[in-house]
């Protein structure tokens, strides 16, 4: 659901729920699953390409982490980046 509303929302908080999700399942994972749920409307290239966008998301919506000691933004941007082009 969040490879899918990426491409529908440009929010902070899904790029963020996007870095942890990608700590337990690859990019191949969540492409495949999202392609099953929503066939010709997701795009996995469009995808990749989303994962390292960064210019005009709304970061309006407050983050809250349960970590105590979350990445900073500047570590979920290269991670992301990096995932999207392996």
């Amino acid at each position: 659901m969040k490879a899918y509303a990426l491409g529908r929302r440009a929010k902070w908080k899904d790029y963020v729920d996007l870095y942890f999700i990608f700590q337990h399942f690859s990019l191949s994972d969540i492409s495949k699953k999202a392609k099953t749920l929503f066939s010709g409307s997701f795009n996995e290239k469009l995808f990749r390409e989303q994962l390292h966008y960064f210019d005009n998301i709304n970061r309006e919506e407050v983050v809250d982490y349960i970590l105590p000691c979350p990445p900073s933004d500047r570590e979920i941007q290269d991670f992301l980046e990096k995932i999207s082009l392996r």
